[in-house]
């Protein structure tokens, strides 16, 4: 599996072919958020926040769960701050539309600048081949003191790989986009219910 360069990155962005090519938009420098491996990826307007002690933990086997009431989505204007207090996990949509071609497949990462800061892009990481959409990202205060984040700026980066043999992706978070609520109990519901799930009494 091979990191794409500069070079290979401005080959993905120019192919002839729309169905070949990688699209991300709006890029509005592509000098400046295009590096040596990587794209550089900016937080879009919309946050979604967990509300405390509305729920007393998050259990996938419970049906009755519903993201919305332990989580509400906040629209943060441009120029705006967004206060990330420490140990605090938030998803934040990506200001870029992302189209993948099914040979690449990519991982999102934090920045040295703001990981240096305690900002931490957590967890779910991999966009997969076929992909379409804005990016939830899940971030992450390790730090000691709260961050202020401004919609616009650029907290993450975005590395792509030569993916062989790749199928194009048609999961739940396919062309969304805005930011989007942990699906938790919508994606247990899927997977071997009857393996994990607690007999009823």
């Amino acid at each position: 599996m091979s990191v794409l360069g500069n070079l290979e990155l401005h080959k993905l962005l120019s192919r002839e072919k729309i169905e070949e090519r990688l699209i991300v938009t709006p890029l509005f420098n592509q000098d400046k958020q295009i590096n040596e491996a990587s794209i550089d990826i900016r937080l879009g307007n919309d946050f979604i926040v967990t509300r405390r002690g509305n729920l007393a933990s998050l259990d996938p086997a419970r049906q009755d769960v519903r993201e919305s009431r332990y989580q509400t989505k906040h629209f943060v204007n441009f120029k705006e701050p967004f206060y990330l207090h420490p140990q605090e996990l938030v998803l934040a949509g990506t200001l870029e539309y992302f189209r993948l071609p099914i040979d690449v497949a990519a991982t999102v990462t934090s920045r040295s600048q703001w990981g240096r800061a305690g900002l931490v892009i957590a967890t779910a990481t991999a966009v997969h081949p076929g992909f379409c959409g804005t990016i939830t990202l899940e971030l992450l205060n390790l730090g000691e003191v709260p961050l202020v984040l401004y919609p616009g700026t650029c907290v993450a980066q975005i590395v792509f790989y030569e993916c062989v043999g790749g199928t194009a992706y048609k999961g739940q978070m396919s062309h969304k986009t805005d930011a989007h609520f942990a699906g938790v109990s919508a994606d247990m519901k899927m997977n071997d219910k009857e393996f994990w799930l607690p007999e009823q009494s």
